[in-house]
């Protein structure tokens, strides 16, 4: 990796695991919060879906701004701002209109924070070692989504008050995002200081001077993006959809916030260890191969869920395997739509697939709930997992035809 990389990756993987240790804080005790103000399956389903409806107007702009920018760490520092400014907006909202805003604030905040994130891991690292660094990037993820969630479980259920703990945990989960801005505009600082406004080498803008534009229709238009794009789409959906819904199917089989949090938190860390080990997988097994057996791995082993929320053991266990096969698919896409388009637009195509995966987390939630609500939680679970088994099966056509 270049030079840079020793201050910035590490800094990077930092900030991710603050950053998603806040979101998984904040998510599922924000269903517990529309529960408490009276909304329904359908409400939750909402709220999940507004998390997503901003960036899509905002991220192929934010892209193309990072594309012209020196360095992204006061972006990305400013976008974990924003998250904490959301979760507090969550946490004193009285009506569900305000819990709607908020969670739109924090999506805002988490798309200018992973766009930022990613195009500092791609300017930092070295092409052939993108998939190690984009693993350990969404291993910090993984490990903020594994530590979240049990986290805001026992806040939750601390006070005799149920209500005070929810908010309580949604502020904590605010709280946890700003340390990874201070760190962040402390580098800005001693960047500009040291570097007297020159960029630094590995965080330098990845624009070259006579390139054709990085429209959306051009980078679509590059053979397989489009489908690599839907692929991410399908696993962050899936994943949202379990931590909005899971805690209702575990209300549901009589489990406790702590409970669904220890579930979620499996999930998380079946993801951590693929993507820790994302780097020694690659070399053994193409790129395509992993993508697949992510895309249907997973979603057989979500689809069977539902069926075992009442042992927590056995739901635990399914959790943990889907969550690593879950995991692999989101730096393997990383890199694959990197890998495809010219080097000067990687981060608007790293936009674009953010773009892809909002539409997820707008379409699928919101279809979701409205499928819970006379069905069951279970029915959301069982979407998303089709909706990856419909992606797989395009993969592997693919694969397929070019084996």
């Amino acid at each position: 990796m270049r030079p840079s990389s020793r201050l910035w990756l590490p800094l990077l993987v930092l900030t991710s695991m603050l950053g998603q240790f806040s979101v998984n804080m904040i998510r599922p005790a924000t269903t517990y919060k529309v529960d408490a103000l009276g909304g329904d399956a359908a409400v939750v389903g909402l709220v999940a879906a507004s998390y997503a409806i901003v960036p899509l107007v905002i991220a192929m702009p934010v892209g193309r701004l990072i594309q012209r920018m020196g360095t992204v760490a006061g972006l990305i520092g400013g976008g974990l701002c924003v998250m904490a400014a959301g979760a507090a907006a969550i946490a004193f909202s009285s009506a569900v209109w305000g819990v709607v805003l908020g969670s739109a604030a924090l999506g805002l905040g988490q798309l200018v924070f992973a766009i930022g994130g990613q195009s500092g891991v791609t300017r930092a690292a070295d092409p052939a070692k993108r998939d190690a660094a984009f693993g350990w990037f969404t291993a910090a993820v993984s490990a903020g989504q594994m530590l979240g969630p049990p986290v805001a479980g026992w806040i939750i259920s601390a006070p005799e008050d149920v209500g005070t703990g929810i908010d309580l945990s949604i502020l904590a989960g605010g709280a946890a995002a700003l340390p990874g801005a201070l760190l962040l505009f402390l580098a800005l600082w001693r960047m500009r200081r040291h570097a007297h406004g020159a960029p630094a080498t590995g965080v330098a803008a990845s624009a070259r001077d006579g390139e054709p534009k990085a429209s959306t229709r051009a980078i679509l238009r590059t053979p397989r993006v489009g489908s690599h794009i839907a692929a991410s789409a399908g696993l962050l959906a899936l994943t949202d959809v379990l931590v909005a819904f899971l805690p209702l199917l575990g209300q549901q089989a009589g489990l406790s916030p702590s409970e669904v949090g220890l579930l979620l938190a499996l999930r998380g860390l079946g993801s951590l260890a693929s993507r820790v080990l994302l780097g020694g997988l690659v070399r053994r097994i193409s790129r395509e191969v992993l993508l697949v057996l992510s895309l249907l791995l997973s979603a057989i082993s979500f689809a069977a869920m539902p069926f075992t929320t009442g042992t927590v053991a056995m739901a635990g266990a399914l959790m943990a395997v889907g969550g690593f096969f879950l995991g692999l698919g989101q730096p393997l896409t990383m890199t694959m739509v990197t890998a495809a388009v010219p080097e000067g637009w990687s981060d608007p195509a790293l936009a674009l697939r953010l773009i892809g995966n909002r539409l997820g987390q707008v379409a699928m939630p919101a279809a979701a709930g409205a499928l819970a609500g006379p069905v069951g939680p279970a029915a959301a679970v069982w979407l998303g997992a089709a909706v990856l088994l419909v992606s797989g099966a395009d993969q592997l056509r693919h694969l397929r035809r070019h084996s």
